[in-house]
């Protein structure tokens, strides 16, 4: 017996609801229970709404299940990274590429975060408008160059970015598409997509080659990739260091540039808590630059940015493929079914959140956090093969919000809304212009960012 779900004959009506609307889709179709059977075209899925049963699922059933048709399409240009391999070889390369993500030099990185924020602002001013979703992924773009090959990148971030673009605008068609074309395919948008991975290689390949030559140990998060070894002495090959470095790279900067985005966006419709959030930046840091050791006692800093992860997820679902049968919810769903988990519909169900809507920061605070279920909020997934990059990501983002909203309030530019577009991640269907409103121009924070840029 299947779960319940839309009925569909052969999938064509619930197909054309997914392309149209995927995150109204997978809402309503949460109605039907905490699990649900959903057919699209000829591939069975099965949603996983209930956070007990997602984290069976990515806990207990890791061993049965492999990761999703989309996930692995993403190794057309993440190769075989940590996010797109399966078996031995992820488990190898979780265990190398945890060198580079222990608490010690996770927080050794906080300098250079706090550093590419300054150079962001110095560029910035009063009265100045821009586009919060670019300003914010050219910004962690800086971030993740600096902690992870040590370089300037900057001056690569409109091809990157144009990269990022393109891989998106693909993937996004690709997500429930019957017919992923392969990459010889002679359309425009394949030799775009071609071209995009030629770039980024080309990028990524140039530091990591002089890095190899030089030998040289950089504390960044690359000089831990190529010391690590496995047990048996054996480091990381090139192929391998290449897969993970453009993992580390695209998945890195982006979520986190959507995170921070979002949440000026939301901060700017609250201006209550924007007003607490600089409060308590002010109470902590006063004029000096921040430190990682700054951010636990920034701690309604980091609520807003975790409840703006609630309601916009930027990766807002997971996809798991049976490997065989298995009981989840009381039924047995079959092999080859694909799992679905979506951050989105669990994030802002009622029965997990009240008032999910609501944009309330407190719902974290640690007496109301100790009632939510651990997977009903999972914006970095669950299980094994939870983000290696967690922590850091949280700590960037934390100490990067701080560092702009001590000197600016972003006001939203009136007659415009989030709208948007599900691909890889869930981006903004357009950008969101915002205007600086700078707060003070006082001598000791201009020397405390002085100090912080040239470090």
């Amino acid at each position: 017996m299947k779960p319940p779900g839309p009925p569909n004959r052969l999938g064509l009506g619930n197909f054309r609801g997914m392309m149209r609307d995927p995150l109204g889709f997978m809402t309503a179709a949460a109605e039907y229970g905490p699990i649900v059977d959903i057919q699209l075209l000829f591939e069975p899925y099965c949603l996983a709404v209930d956070p007990a049963l997602i984290q069976q699922a990515l806990t207990q059933g890791n061993s049965v299940m492999h990761k999703d048709r989309f996930t692995h399409q993403l190794s057309r240009v993440m190769g075989q990274g940590l996010i797109t391999s399966e078996g031995e070889l992820w488990r190898k390369q979780r265990k190398l590429v945890s060198h580079a993500f222990t608490p010690r030099r996770i927080r050794s990185y906080g300098d250079s975060m706090v550093a590419a924020t300054h150079r962001s602002l110095d560029r910035w001013s009063d009265g100045d408008e821009l586009d919060i979703h670019a300003s914010m992924a050219e910004l962690t773009l800086d971030v993740i160059g600096r902690t992870l090959f040590d370089a300037d990148v900057r001056g690569d971030a409109r091809e990157v970015g144009e990269a990022l673009q393109v891989f998106s605008d693909f993937y996004g068609d690709v997500l429930e598409s019957p017919f992923a074309p392969p990459n010889w395919w002679p359309t425009p948008r394949m030799a775009r997509f071609r071209r995009g991975i030629r770039n980024v290689d080309r990028i990524l390949g140039d530091i990591i080659q002089e890095r190899r030559q030089s030998g040289e140990d950089r504390g960044d998060l690359l000089s831990a990739l190529l010391q690590a070894q496995d047990d048996g002495g054996a480091g990381m090959s090139d192929r391998q260091l290449r897969d993970e470095c453009i993992t580390l790279f695209l998945a890195g900067h982006e979520t986190t540039s959507l995170a921070l985005a979002n949440t000026f966006y939301l901060l700017s419709q609250h201006p209550e808590i924007e007003r607490r959030v600089h409060t308590e930046v002010v109470e902590v840091l006063g004029d000096r630059a921040g430190t990682s050791d700054d951010v636990e006692r920034l701690a309604y800093a980091e609520r807003a940015i975790k409840e703006s992860m609630r309601l916009y997820p930027p990766v807002y679902a997971t996809g798991r493929l049976l490997l065989e049968d298995y009981e989840l919810g009381g039924y047995t769903i079959k092999k080859g079914t694909n799992l679905l988990f979506v951050q989105w519909v669990t994030h802002r169900h009622p029965d997990y959140f009240p008032n999910p809507l609501e944009y309330d920061p407190d719902r974290w605070r640690p007496e109301r956090a100790q009632t939510v279920h651990k997977y009903a909020y999972f914006p970095f997934g669950g299980g094994p093969r939870i983000c290696i990059g967690n922590h850091f990501a949280m700590m960037e983002a934390v100490l990067l919000l701080a560092t702009i909203i001590r000197e600016y309030r972003l006001e939203l530019i009136p007659g415009q809304t989030l709208e948007l577009k599900p691909s890889v991640t869930l981006r903004p269907a357009q950008g969101l212009r915002m205007k600086l409103v700078a707060r003070h121009s006082s001598k000791s924070l201009q020397k405390s960012r002085a100090a912080a840029g040239s470090s």
